[in-house]
């Protein structure tokens, strides 16, 4: 290109045309206008996945919301039929899980979870004479069950209408 020659002009000329036409503004507009394009898809597509995220971690919101709004105790028969199932099942699962064992008829946490808040026993008066304990659960003892459920693939039945 350096050559003062025919052939060196024509390779000059060649390159100037090349980047004229490159930054011709309807070329560059072009351009613009197709990295906007791809922007705005990028943009969409992002959008899309996080209205999937937060559809799919409504019902878990709402689960969530609904144990926070009640600070009452809970029978494991009421924990239990959140997830379609007996409290027979629930506490064979806890159970398992070495969560609690049953003593004397009544079920206990063991020592790593007895400090957490996670139930509260209420006494029953049968008679003059005799009195029973029972296991209940507060909320936080709720949502306890409840990560640990999930994490062993069980989900409560309002979040398994999703």
């Amino acid at each position: 290109m350096l050559a003062r020659n025919d052939k060196g002009k024509q390779a000059r000329e060649y390159f100037i045309q090349i980047e004229r036409d490159w930054n011709s503004p309807e070329k560059v507009m072009g351009r613009a206008l197709k990295i906007a394009d791809r922007t705005i898809q990028n943009q969409k597509l992002v959008i899309a996945q996080q209205s999937q995220q937060l559809s799919e971690l409504q019902p878990k919101a709402t689960y969530y919301d609904l144990i926070l709004q009640n600070d009452s105790l809970l029978s494991v028969t009421q924990i239990a039929k959140d997830y379609g199932m007996s409290a027979k099942k629930l506490n064979r699962l806890l159970e398992e899980e070495k969560v609690q064992y049953k003593q004397s008829g009544q079920w206990f946490l063991y020592q790593k979870y007895a400090d957490k808040g996670y139930t509260s026993s209420k006494t029953t008066v049968l008679d003059a004479d005799r009195s029973v304990m029972h296991t209940y659960w507060t909320q936080q003892g709720r949502l306890f069950i409840y990560s640990l459920l999930k994490s062993k693939g069980y989900l409560p039945l309002i979040e398994q209408m999703g």
